[in-house]
């Protein structure tokens, strides 16, 4: 049983410890009081006073500021005053509004005790994830930018090397070819055929003038014939046609058929002819520069110059 004394004791130690704890709450009586628009229009509501009203039991009175930062990051206050009972001011002595600013957003903070919105700041903090824990290399982005750029040229430059060195070679065999064709002639040119005379052949109409001469259609006989014509300066010309013509499987149903050639004149006034087949839609190349082909005809030149190497 206790005794009267240590009840008093008791007793008094309890109010103690409660007194202690109670004082350590700071109460709020009153706030800073602004109010933006009233202190516009009517210079009311500018820096006063306000008395805040009584709370329930288990609830607290706050003081608050709301404000916005203007674009040079100064504050731009909307309103101060009394603010009841919110967990987030329990305990706050400074008015602080921690979050990061979003866009044009408002800025608010609380705090508790007597006038302690008087002052306020904004100290944001950093809500993004904490770095990970095994720390990453730092990396030189000038060094990642070089890298990229050689992953990206460098199989562009091979591969310009490679048509170069193809182009090149290709180059250098059709130079050897021709250079293999005599310029001059040893012997007197057989004819490319019998020779029984020059054939009765009539110019009837040019077709087309290039380079190396013009292409005449003609009449042979019975026949219509295209005759190419060479000027004496382009007798090289002439006969590497020529030559081109008596390559190995060269007669063939899908290959320009070869008649002949004919010197005509003599000394400057010479010309030189080579006698095909006529196509009255002449040469492939100029035909389809001139056109626009159909999927059918697209298949069937195809076809024609796929059959050659089939039936080779």
């Amino acid at each position: 049983m206790f005794t009267w004394i240590q009840l008093k004791s008791l007793l008094f130690l309890l109010f103690v410890c409660f007194g202690a704890s109670s004082s350590n709450v700071a109460t709020t009586a009153r706030c800073e009081y602004y109010n933006d628009t009233l202190c516009q229009e009517s210079k009311q509501g500018c820096f006063e006073t306000q008395e805040c009203e009584q709370p329930e039991p288990e609830k607290r009175n706050h003081c608050f500021v709301l404000w916005q930062n203007n674009s040079m990051g100064k504050p731009y206050i909307k309103l101060k005053g009394c603010f009841l009972n919110n967990i987030d001011c329990y305990d706050q002595p400074k008015c602080v509004e921690k979050r990061e600013e979003p866009k044009k957003a408002l800025m608010f903070c609380c705090c508790e005790g007597d006038m302690c919105n008087r002052n306020f700041t904004w100290e944001p903090v950093s809500t993004h994830s904490p770095p990970s824990a095994v720390p990453k290399p730092v990396t030189n982005i000038s060094e990642d930018g070089l890298d990229v750029m050689v992953y990206t040229l460098v199989p562009v430059l091979i591969l310009a090397i490679i048509i170069a060195a193809v182009y090149w070679f290709y180059r250098q065999r059709k130079l050897a070819y021709f250079n293999e064709l005599p310029t001059i002639e040893p012997h007197p040119l057989p004819p490319p055929s019998p020779l029984m005379g020059l054939r009765p052949i009539q110019l009837l109409e040019i077709k087309a003038r290039g380079r190396f001469g013009a292409v005449w259609k003609a009449q042979y006989k019975t026949d219509t014939v295209a005759v190419k014509i060479f000027p004496i300066q382009d007798k090289q010309s002439w006969l590497s046609e020529q030559e081109i013509f008596k390559l190995p499987h060269m007669d063939h149903e899908d290959i320009l058929r070869y008649i002949g050639v004919e010197k005509r004149g003599d000394n400057l006034q010479a010309e030189f002819w080579l006698i095909t087949a006529f196509h009255e839609k002449g040469s492939l190349c100029d035909y389809l520069k001139a056109n626009i082909v159909t999927w059918t005809e697209l298949c069937r030149i195809a076809e024609t110059m796929a059959r050659y190497f089939v039936s080779e």
